[in-house]
């Protein structure tokens, strides 16, 4: 059976985006309005790319981060950032940590990475030198050693996705 559980970004992050984009549109009306045409044009030379940049990065990406839980293993996909096929025989062992509090988790080097707020996704080296690929949206995961890397992982539905592996691992 296979399960698909999302790693959106946080509704918070994403709320507080639109509101910044919504008193851009304002300061551009009131440049208007008040006789700043130059000002205007500027804010949405500026403003306009930047506000569709980051709403890709904020939204786009993060919505397409998937992880899935299939009875041949983990299927991870967090493109452009982080993707991984993970069969079950090459599955080490899986346990919970707390990227919080964790020390040998804590990150010494990130390669193609991304993170904003609590949402998390890339290459990244660990304390101990060892390669970790990270997607999560939350400070608790999954880990799921093999003998080359760790993976961790925290969807939204952390507790349904761990029920997926336990079901679904060998």
């Amino acid at each position: 059976m296979t399960t698909i559980f999302k790693i959106p970004m946080s509704k918070t992050v994403l709320t507080f985006f639109l509101l910044v984009v919504a008193v851009v549109a304002a300061a551009v009306a009131w440049s208007f309005n008040s006789g700043l045409t130059w000002t205007g044009i500027c804010l949405i030379a500026v403003a306009g790319p930047l506000s569709m940049f980051y709403w890709y990065m904020l939204y786009i990406t993060p919505k397409r981060a998937s992880v899935t839980v299939a009875d041949e293993g983990i299927l991870l996909a967090a493109p452009p950032f982080a993707s991984a096929v993970i069969p079950w025989a090459s599955v080490v062992k899986t346990f919970r940590v707390d990227l919080k509090k964790d020390e040998d988790f804590k990150f010494t080097k990130t390669k193609k990475y991304m993170t904003f707020g609590a949402y998390r996704s890339g290459m990244v080296e660990i304390k101990d030198g060892k390669e970790a690929v990270v997607v999560t949206n939350r400070s608790d995961v999954l880990c799921v050693q093999t003998e080359e890397r760790f993976y961790l992982i925290g969807p939204s539905d952390l507790p349904g996705f761990l029920e997926a592996v336990e079901k679904a691992a060998p």
